[in-house]
């Protein structure tokens, strides 16, 4: 599980899992990551994550966020990537992250917009994320039910992109993304967690199996595809 490391002039005050599919930090005591820090606003920055990486959104704060010294207003996070906070900075690690799987990254990262749109709006916009690389086998999932959506019942979608988006930014939203290892399903948005095989994923991406059953963001799919490596 990746994690942040918060510390101040070289010392260690904290650290931090990244368990939730949003993180926010800032002075403000409601933040999951409170910084006591002038410099910084009551709600400064945010962690959000996509499938199994994380993307650092500045909220327009007053002084701004730096990534390794850079200021930046959103920038996916790569293993010791470190985040300038006022006077204070997080560490980033996670060692899961392969290097095969930067192409794929960094493709998402390119799709999502620059003027200010969230970043779940822009994965329901830019459904069609596609890597160069050629990726064997196909998978894809055959709607069973739908109460609302693009998709009818009997559909099958592929899953020949990267990101695959189901639902509605603001009510209930999840991406199903294709990496080396396999497929895995995760809840970005909404109160209700996805359920497969009848049970509640954990807000972790979650590996998909051929056969599994679907249920979120008014949607009952069948995944049909090779086995996740374990």
């Amino acid at each position: 599980m990746a994690k942040l490391i918060l510390s101040l002039n070289g010392n260690v005050l904290n650290q931090y899992f990244v368990d939730k599919p949003v993180i926010t930090i800032g002075r403000d005591t409601s933040n999951d990551i409170v910084v006591n820090d002038a410099l910084l606003s009551r709600e400064h920055a945010r962690i959000v994550s996509v499938g199994e990486d994380h993307i650092v959104e500045d909220l327009q704060s007053s002084n701004g966020t730096l990534v390794n010294g850079s200021p930046q207003t959103r920038k996916i996070l790569h293993h010791r990537d470190v985040i300038g906070l006022g006077n204070h900075s997080l560490s980033y690690q996670n060692t899961r992250m392969a290097s095969d799987v930067d192409l794929e990254r960094t493709m998402l990262f390119k799709a999502l917009p620059r003027d200010g749109m969230p970043i779940h709006d822009a994965l329901a916009a830019k459904p069609a994320i596609r890597s160069t690389k050629t990726w064997q086998p196909d998978a894809g999932v055959k709607v069973l039910a739908v109460d609302a959506g693009p998709h009818e019942v009997g559909t099958e979608v592929r899953m020949d992109r990267v990101v695959t988006t189901f639902g509605m930014p603001g009510e209930q939203l999840i991406v199903i993304t294709r990496r080396p290892q396999g497929y895995f399903l995760t809840h970005v948005e909404g109160a209700k967690l996805p359920l497969v095989n009848q049970r509640a994923i954990t807000a972790e991406a979650h590996a998909l199996q051929h056969g599994d059953q679907i249920e979120a963001a008014g949607y009952k799919l069948e995944f049909l595809g090779e086995a996740t490596a374990k």
